[in-house]
């Protein structure tokens, strides 16, 4: 099955998207901001990946796998909330100002909120109701192999 997902503007607090199916099934996404493809701070490169179920033994759960491409590893689709920029920190404390739960992968999920942050730092904008959403993904695009087109949408490119 073919999926694309259609990027936003990049914002501090994560690049936003849509993904679509062939078959009808969409869902929002989010992802960190773009930083060059830099692995762990940025999202990946916009491009055609290879994508599979897979059980991580890391998050102990069903996500989509990437194929390692353009010099990123260990991409997935998989549910969160945040996708923060972790260069960010204007009040030089050495911690990062945003909060994210993706290294660059892709979070899936049914709309936006101002959502309250695990770490107990106030708010921020996150993707809501990852968890089930991820889950009707995976049902929805079965065992695979699939194909995940990334592009950004127009007037949206970094």
């Amino acid at each position: 099955m073919k999926a694309i997902v259609r990027r936003g503007k990049p914002t501090e607090y994560g690049t936003p998207g849509r993904m679509v199916t062939e078959a009808g099934f969409a869902c929002d996404t989010l992802e960190l901001p773009w930083k060059d493809n830099q692995r762990g701070i940025s999202c990946i490169k916009a491009d055609s990946y290879n994508a599979w179920p897979w059980q991580s033994p890391s998050m102990g759960r069903m996500v989509i796998r990437l194929e390692d491409k353009n010099g990123r590893k260990d991409c997935l689709i998989h549910n969160g909330n945040f996708a923060g920029d972790q260069t960010i920190d204007e009040d030089h404390d050495g911690q990062p100002d945003n909060f994210t739960q993706v290294h660059g992968c892709t979070e899936v999920g049914q709309g936006y909120g101002n959502i309250a942050r695990p770490d107990g730092k106030g708010r921020q904008f996150g993707v809501l109701s990852s968890k089930d959403t991820l889950a009707l993904l995976i049902a929805h695009m079965g065992p695979g192999p699939h194909t995940v087109i990334y592009v950004w949408g127009e007037g949206c490119e970094p």
